[in-house]
């Protein structure tokens, strides 16, 4: 996000700001933001905390062996991942299609 940042505040200097398309910004900004969250929460955080749980009940090394990270669980956990990973890529083409158009209509 910090770079996303960063090449709005480049583009400003190079576009029109006057034709940006705030639509587009606005659906990159939430998606990018409501994708991350969705990955951190439905698949990254509980696949910690299984793992961490593991580690204690058992020991370090079971927690990062192939059986445990290959278990239907983490399995399902991975796979919890796609939505938010398709959210995510709705805001990277919504962004790209932002930075499409600010320079289409700088050139015209």
């Amino acid at each position: 996000m910090l770079g996303l940042g960063l090449m709005l505040f480049c583009l400003r200097g190079l576009t029109d700001i006057n034709h940006w398309n705030q639509n587009l910004l606005k659906i990159s900004f939430w998606s990018l933001n409501i994708g991350l969250a969705m990955m951190t929460f439905l698949s990254l955080l509980p696949q910690g905390l299984w793992q961490a749980y593991a580690s204690i009940k058992h020991y370090y090394a079971f927690a990062r062996s192939a059986e445990f990270m290959h278990s239907a669980v983490m399995e399902g956990l991975v796979w919890a991942r796609v939505p938010g990973d398709i959210i995510f890529s709705v805001g990277v083409f919504a962004f790209a299609m932002f930075v499409y158009q600010a320079f289409k209509k700088q050139t015209n």
